[in-house]
């Protein structure tokens, strides 16, 4: 560890459940770690000297067992100062945690010591406790966090707008953290707790600026400028099957708070001999209903990728006020000064001696949890794709047809794709090929999307079913369902009185027509046209009631 110039001074506050640590307690304390993050709960660590001689009662409690208990409310802060300040008046002091005692370790050792950890989280901690599979209508992101965090009686902070309401959202089998960092990531938010109070809010810089110097209160400073996953623009690609139509949004622009002389990453994209010009990132498996959504989809990821060009790492004299979400203006360093913006710090105070460490990661955590997080992301070809048809003569003549992907281009169509089919078989099955500019929905044989299949087909907002849906139902039971072809030709099976009766109709686009219904015990034939009836054989014609023939002129031969 750095140890700080003789000038410089700090101590550390704590409070218990409110109250003031005692006196003893805080001699007692070898150590005080606090980390906060943009992207995790904040955490803190005690350590207590503790004296366990083997003479002493094996059940007699430690000094602080009783004051120091799961559950118990920890405030933590620090207070630091140098003498180029008159007298130390000018201290830099800041409660950093308040938080929950959720874990208490005794480390036994060689000697008489047996040193007390003491572990806790900030109230974020709670929002990981237990999975839920819930559904949320009608509401925006913030109001599925407020909801959220009252449910576990966590204050709220900074709640920013997050557009419109959605639909319908599904948390499934998720933490409550894992479900609203989640949400917050889709639409480039940050979720954190700071001061007790959780936060759900656009990255925006804070008005105050701390300013540290490399060799004075800046002890070291690790940085990295990179052209990695750097690009021009961010495409996000999506069907909106209300309108039948492809959904497309770009961003260009990234909206990064850290800047340095160094430039923005996306001017680095295509410093190689111009090539490629212009590289793009394009998000082609995100579920997406409404242009706006993918407009703030699309900005998120840019802003994502922007984060990415500067990375740094830094240690400096202990100052409660580096904080998450908070600026310092870095000095001394030539190139390499400019304004950052904090996203993860560490504050370790040992032996009277206090240091801050700090981070800049951006959007993206840089921690082992963000890391080995299950991925988000299926390649096209291991889900399912919204198809349109663009060719349904197949020149093998097997029933094939070729459909384009929406969601990936609008340019290149698929590989022929076999039709899933009722009951197809050699010289049988359900022949009905879907037609051209139809929606279907393509699975794709092991994840190959050179092997796709057509499961069938889809209404949306443009191309409506047969019938009314108010026609179909009744009472929760389907009572009418129909077979009906591009031109108009229909089958119905109806299953209960109504406008028609009971039974099964047969009826062409002119207007021919067969009936049989069953509440009647009926059968009819109706023709627009003439109505021809010829057989090979005889023909018989039998009724235990009357036989009634009716025409302009009846000729018999």
């Amino acid at each position: 560890m750095n140890v700080p110039a003789a000038s410089y001074h700090a101590s550390a506050k704590l409070e218990i459940d409110g109250k003031k640590a005692p006196k003893d307690l805080m001699n007692d304390i070898l150590q005080i770690m606090v980390e906060e993050s943009l992207h995790l709960p904040g955490m803190f660590t005690l350590v207590i000297q503790n004296e366990y001689s083997s003479s002493r009662e094996q059940d007699k409690p430690w000094r602080y067992q009783d004051l120091l208990q799961i559950g118990k409310v920890i405030k933590l802060g620090f207070i630091s100062s140098t003498t180029e300040s008159k007298s130390f008046s000018e201290a830099h002091q800041e409660n950093i945690l308040e938080g929950e005692i959720t874990a208490i370790e005794a480390h036994f050792n060689e000697g008489t010591q047996a040193p007390i950890v003491v572990r806790g989280y900030d109230v974020a901690h709670r929002l990981h406790r237990g999975y839920h599979n819930r559904s949320f209508q009608n509401m925006t992101d913030s109001d599925i966090v407020k909801k959220v965090v009252d449910e576990v009686k966590i204050k709220v902070g900074q709640i920013d707008s997050s557009g419109e309401p959605h639909d319908y959202v599904f948390q499934e089998n998720q933490t409550n953290l894992a479900f609203l960092r989640e949400r917050a990531t889709r639409i480039g938010f940050e979720l954190f707790v700071q001061d007790g109070k959780l936060n759900f809010r656009n990255p925006k810089a804070d008005k105050e600026e701390l300013s540290l110097k490399w060799l004075s209160n800046l002890h070291s400073f690790r940085v990295r400028v990179t052209s990695a996953e750097q690009v021009k623009e961010v495409e996000v690609r999506a069907w909106d099957y209300s309108q039948k139509r492809s959904i497309v949004s770009t961003a260009k622009v990234e909206q990064v708070i850290t800047s340095t002389k160094n430039g923005k990453g996306s001017e680095t994209s295509s410093q190689f001999d111009g090539q490629p010009s212009k590289p793009k990132h394009i998000v082609v498996d995100q579920p997406v209903f409404k242009p706006k959504e993918a407009d703030a989809i699309a900005q998120s990821l840019c802003n994502e990728l922007g984060g990415q060009f500067v990375q740094a790492d830094a240690k400096a004299e202990g100052n409660p006020k580096i904080r998450p979400g908070r600026i310092v203006k870095l000095e001394g360093m030539g190139q390499y000064d400019g304004k950052y913006y904090i996203t993860e710090t560490r504050h370790l105070y040992q032996e009277r001696v206090y240091m801050t460490e700090f981070s800049v990661r951006g959007l993206r955590g840089g921690n082992l949890l963000t890391l080995l997080a299950s991925p988000t992301q299926l390649q096209p070809g291991q889900t399912l794709l919204v198809g349109i048809v663009t060719d349904n003569e197949d020149p093998e003549g097997w029933g094939r047809v070729k459909v384009k992907f929406p969601t990936l281009t609008e340019d290149h169509a698929s590989q022929w794709a076999r039709v899933v089919s009722l009951g197809a078989g050699n010289q049988r099955g359900f022949d009905c090929l879907p037609e051209i500019n139809d929606e279907v929905l393509v699975g794709f044989e092991h994840g190959d999307i050179h092997r796709p299949y057509i499961m069938g087909g889809v209404w949306n907002g443009k191309d409506a079913p047969p019938n009314k849906v108010s026609d179909n139902v009744k009472d929760g039971k389907v009572c009418l369902r129909t077979i009906k072809t591009r031109t108009g030709h229909q089958i119905q099976f109806v299953e209960e009185d109504g406008s028609r009766k009971k039974g099964v109709y047969i009826e062409t686009k002119g207007g021919h027509t067969i009936a049989l219904t069953d509440s009647d015990n009926s059968i009819s034939i109706s023709s627009t046209g003439s109505l021809s009836i010829q057989a090979k054989g005889n023909i018989s014609i039998s009724a235990l009631g009357e036989i009634t023939l009716k025409g302009a002129m009846i000729r018999l031969n």
